[in-house]
């Protein structure tokens, strides 16, 4: 029977590209890692690396090897994992991936309820570009992402779940030549450059061409690429006041820069501009108790947004 300790050693080897390295990093000797593949080899009768060239590298046994026992281990992996899940254990951690407005509107908040409720669970998260969201939920990287849902709610690799939909609404500096005007048109906006994140092809299909001032389409990805593209949603009063770009951003999030009057809101009813983020989890893989834990805080969130939205929108007598 083939070796499970050995295999890994191996794959040590390959992942480090040094025997001394591979060696520390599996807290054993050099020597006992060099007879530990040496057993391989002869478990296996085939030579699985090449020594004469300095660094190890693998023969085409070693690479057959590699590519087979990597799915052993992830195997193992999900065992042990899931045993943990069984125990019902409290302590346990997360990894979570966020798009730049879920970051902000509730998974951030949402880690800091679930961390309040739950001390000891380990929380690591990225917040990354929309589209790089799927790519780490993919590859395991992480246990959950919440990101844009365009073209992924069909996607046999992925479980989804709606959770944000709200409307996004154009603003500018207090003073800007658009607030002069008692009725603004689409066409007049697009006069102006605009400062947002990417919106996807979906969205991005629903402006008017041509963009004028605003952006541009990315002819690979069917993005609208604002003139002034940032990859995380900010405060926009600290970057409009000088200029006369057209930013976006949701009403809970605008509302202490228009109570100090320095943004304005432009109302154009001719143009809705929603979000459309939601969990992004890989099919088939159990959820953790720490992953389910943050779903439900990041849903009371969500309530919580669309409530403080309606209100903030009645009170400033918008739509």
């Amino acid at each position: 029977m083939i070796s499970l300790r050995r295999l890994q050693h191996l794959l040590f080897l390959v992942e480090y590209g040094h025997f001394g390295h591979a060696a520390k990093a599996l807290n054993i000797s050099q020597p006992a890692l060099t007879k530990s593949i040496q057993a391989l080899e002869a478990e296996l009768g085939v030579t699985l690396l090449d020594r004469a060239r300095g660094a190890p590298t693998l023969t085409a046994f070693g690479e057959l090897v590699v590519q087979r026992c990597k799915p052993l281990f992830a195997a193992e992996d999900d065992l042990q994992r899931e045993l943990a899940l069984l125990a019902g254990h409290e302590a346990g951690s997360l990894k979570v991936a966020l798009g730049p407005y879920p970051s902000i509107t509730s998974g951030y908040p949402a880690i800091a309820r679930m961390l309040s409720r739950h001390p000891k669970i380990r929380v690591a998260v990225s917040v990354v570009a929309w589209r790089e969201v799927p790519h780490l939920v993919a590859s395991r990287a992480v246990d959950i992402g919440i990101a844009d849902l365009r073209g992924l709610q069909n996607n046999e690799l992925f479980d989804t779940e709606l959770i944000g939909q709200h409307v996004g609404r154009f603003c500018c500096r207090s003073g800007h030549p658009l607030t002069k005007r008692k009725h603004v048109t689409l066409s007049q906006l697009m006069e102006f450059p605009w400062l947002s994140v990417r919106f996807p092809p979906a969205m991005a299909a629903k402006l008017p061409k041509p963009l004028g001032a605003a952006g541009t389409i990315d002819p690979v990805s069917g993005d609208f690429v604002p003139n002034i593209e940032i990859d995380a949603p900010v405060r926009l009063a600290t970057l409009l006041p000088n200029c006369d770009a057209i930013g976006m951003s949701v009403l809970s999030i605008l509302k202490p820069d228009l109570d100090a009057r320095k943004l304005a809101l432009i109302q154009i009813n001719c143009l809705e501009i929603k979000s459309n983020y939601g969990f992004i989890t890989q099919r088939g893989r159990t959820l953790t108790p720490a992953t389910i834990a943050f779903m439900d805080e990041v849903r009371d969130i969500e309530k919580g947004i669309v409530k403080n939205e309606l209100e903030i929108a009645a009170e400033l007598g918008v739509q």
